[in-house]
């Protein structure tokens, strides 16, 4: 696939995956929305860090694997160093959510893995799975302290944290539009920011150029 096609491809599939959150997030009620704002704080932060230690680990695993590599369609080094400059929280995070979905984008396409993914997937899989696991135990906590119920969506949870299939990377990558759509309180941040930048032409410094 050739890079510009795929940097297109990415964009449209993550801010679709963003303007659902934003409508679901205008259409909720306010009572839904202020329903145990007291408890989805925490749960918020928790998912929060669990989310984004799966985005570190699988982009500097990238990173150190990428020089090594002859990879012609992988993504530039110079957007790893632009990752490292940015001191916002959401804008960081968001930009390694674009740099993670990036190297998963065969996945998300049904398309072979590059040889850089090739080498991170294993790893990445581990991450995810740890994720899954550690996460549910916050959420089960939530739920019970809400008292609210969502079995099958914790069914699911339960499953991806053993799941070995591709599809786990894009359980993942839809986590945060799957979790607004079960429990609209607990509202992450945004982590397609750049994403709808990208798309919207309003992306600055190198990002501009993508």
């Amino acid at each position: 696939m050739a890079r510009a096609e795929r940097s297109l491809g990415l964009l449209i599939s993550i801010a679709c995956w963003g303007s659902w959150l934003i409508c679901l997030t205008l259409a909720d009620p306010a009572h839904i929305r202020e329903r145990s704002a007291s408890l989805a704080s925490p749960t918020v932060q928790a998912v929060e860090r669990l989310f984004n230690q799966v985005l570190y680990t699988t982009i500097e695993d990238a990173r150190q694997r990428l020089p090594h590599l002859n990879a012609s369609d992988a993504i530039d080094r110079q957007y790893f160093e632009d990752l490292d400059s940015i001191a916002a929280n959401e804008d960081y995070y968001s930009t390694a959510y674009y740099i993670f979905a990036w190297i998963n984008s065969q996945l998300m396409t049904h398309q072979s893995p590059d040889k850089l993914l090739l080498e991170v997937l294993p790893g990445e899989k581990i991450a995810i799975r740890n994720f899954f696991g550690k996460v549910r135990p916050h959420l089960t906590k939530y739920l019970r302290l809400s008292r609210q119920d969502r079995l099958e969506f914790m069914s699911n949870i339960t499953r991806w944290a053993s799941e070995s299939e591709d599809s786990l990377v894009t359980y993942y990558l839809e986590f945060p539009r799957t979790l607004q759509q079960q429990l609209p309180e607990l509202q992450l941040m945004d982590y397609t920011k750049l994403a709808k930048a990208l798309l919207e032409g309003v992306a600055t410094g190198i990002w501009s150029v993508l």
